[in-house]
């Protein structure tokens, strides 16, 4: 991530990849590929069992873009309520059998995937000469999208990679009144623009790994 824009070729070469290589060891990740549940666990919305998709997750954190490669929406509440109605069967095994897997045809999927892709390139080319990470970082503050909005404040409250640009002045002048609006907006993200702002600014910003 802290290649910024030299990696975004690379990962969009990445998206093309078909293969399919499950992962292992995946006991406290929660995906779409995931196959038990332990009570616990980090969740990724990416089925990230796939290549393309492993390399579409870091390209989306990078540029703050949805490109539309999140398959399902996995959320604590689910699991929670998961959790308590089999709470006696977990007790007995230890985990949860759950069943993200999408449902389209593998075949279907891949060629979907593909035409997303194409969508990905032919943005890329319109924006590369002009892209930087923070001019993305406020757009998608600006954005109505709450899963950019997502990505934007998920990388300023908790995110140590480079992002160019980003000083504690400009986040004070160019960002800040952005993530008020969002704030004040009452989307599903209001509450975590609410924790931003509640940080302490200097101590927040002392932690952030940059060049700048």
């Amino acid at each position: 991530m802290n290649y910024q824009k030299e990696a975004i070729p690379k990962l969009i070469e990445l998206l093309k990849d078909t293969s399919f290589i499950k992962l292992k060891n995946t006991a406290d990740l929660i995906y779409p590929g995931a196959e038990k549940f332990y009570g616990h666990g980090w969740i990724v919305n990416y089925d990230i069992d796939w290549v393309s998709v492993r390399a579409a997750w870091l390209l989306e954190e990078i540029t703050f873009q949805n490109f539309g490669y999140r398959d399902i929406t996995i959320n604590e509440d689910k699991l929670m309520s998961l959790h308590k109605q089999n709470y006696t069967s977990y007790l007995q095994t230890g985990s949860h059998d759950i069943d993200f897997k999408d449902k389209t045809p593998r075949k279907q999927l891949i060629l979907y995937r593909l035409m997303l892709a194409d969508s990905v390139s032919k943005w890329w080319d319109k924006n590369k000469n002009t892209w930087t990470r923070f001019n993305a970082l406020k757009e998608a503050l600006s954005s109505v999208d709450e899963q950019r909005q997502s990505l934007a404040l998920h990388y300023l409250r908790f995110d140590k990679t480079i992002c160019d640009g980003l000083t504690i002045e400009k986040y004070k002048v160019e960002l800040k009144p952005l993530v008020q609006k969002i704030k004040q907006s009452e989307n599903g993200e209001a509450d975590q623009a609410k924790y931003l702002l509640d940080d302490n600014e200097y101590y927040w910003f002392k932690s952030k790994k940059s060049n700048r």
